[in-house]
């Protein structure tokens, strides 16, 4: 029984713990050092456009969690069900990856469109700006933003850098690496390398798209997997006689073990049936002091 309380209060502290983590990250709070730097991956997935989902799967968790925990007096079966109503929808989505998709096909039509607005005999800036109103639906918000810090007069570079880190896509810092360039140089070759650049994104796209529909059959074969093992979980644990054994400190930690080794199996399949992107290259210098706005 003692070790039962022990386990108890550490399922509470780890819960607790994970609420001030993501109050932390959802408010922006930076604990010991006080001095500027880039954005942590936990804040930029915080205030990205995925972030209400985050919260939801949070609540989501904390709440099957603390209704498993009522039911069965299991903390270690408490914290495995809230760590999977968190972590297991996105790997069963495939909109994120036709999302990312999307947002190529965009950048390469975009492109097109800018190079054609710069044989019109207009400056890199006023393309740039004239481009919100043709800019595709997939990238017209960060293409609109570009366009009112140029017409605000703010620094080509470091709009097109700001804009890359909206985007935030290493395709997507090819494209504004182009343009940084240009904007420098101001020389002939810009409308060739964006049409060069955009013939490059839509064979991406293609490979994506491939890649993408091939990776589809293992995500149904990971829900077939995890809605046969939770109805299996849900029916052992109906059974007070099967059950019963669970209920001891060394059940908790059989128990414990199982948990994990399906997390690592559940991990390792994620990792397969997910495209690496590559690595960023284009960031926004941090800057001291006050944050300024164009």
């Amino acid at each position: 029984m003692d070790m039962m309380s022990v386990l108890a209060g550490l399922a509470g502290l780890c819960t607790a713990a994970a609420v001030l983590v993501f109050v932390a990250g959802a408010r922006g709070i930076e604990f010991g050092s006080r001095t500027a730097r880039p954005p942590s991956r936990l804040r930029a997935a915080m205030r990205s456009a995925a972030s209400p989902g985050r919260r939801n799967r949070l609540l989501g968790g904390l709440t099957a969690g603390v209704m498993v925990v009522i039911a069965t007096g299991w903390p270690v079966a408490a914290l495995a069900v809230a760590a999977g109503v968190y972590a297991v929808p996105p790997m069963l989505s495939g909109r994120p990856p036709q999302r990312r998709i999307a947002r190529l096909e965009a950048l390469a039509q975009w492109s097109r469109r800018l190079a054609e607005m710069m044989g019109a005999s207009r400056g890199l800036e006023q393309a740039l700006a004239d481009s919100a109103r043709v800019a595709p639906e997939a990238i017209r918000a960060p293409v609109t933003v570009l366009a009112g810090r140029l017409n605000n007069h703010a620094s080509t570079e470091q709009a097109l850098r700001a804009f890359a880190d909206e985007l935030d896509d290493p395709i997507g810092d090819l494209i504004a690496c182009a343009l940084i360039l240009a904007a420098r140089r101001r020389g002939r070759g810009t409308r060739e390398a964006l049409n060069l650049l955009a013939d490059a994104v839509e064979q991406e796209v293609l490979v994506r798209r491939d890649v993408e529909a091939e990776r589809a059959g293992l995500r149904t074969t990971l829900l077939v997997i995890v809605g046969s093992v939770t109805a299996l979980s849900a029916l052992f644990a109906a059974s007070q006689t099967l059950a019963a054994p669970y209920g001891t400190p060394l059940g908790q930690t059989v128990l414990a073990v199982v948990a994990a080794l399906y997390a690592g199996g559940l991990w390792w399949m994620r990792r397969i049936a997910v495209l690496s992107t590559g690595a960023r290259f284009v960031h926004t210098p941090a800057v001291s002091g006050k944050e300024a706005h164009p």
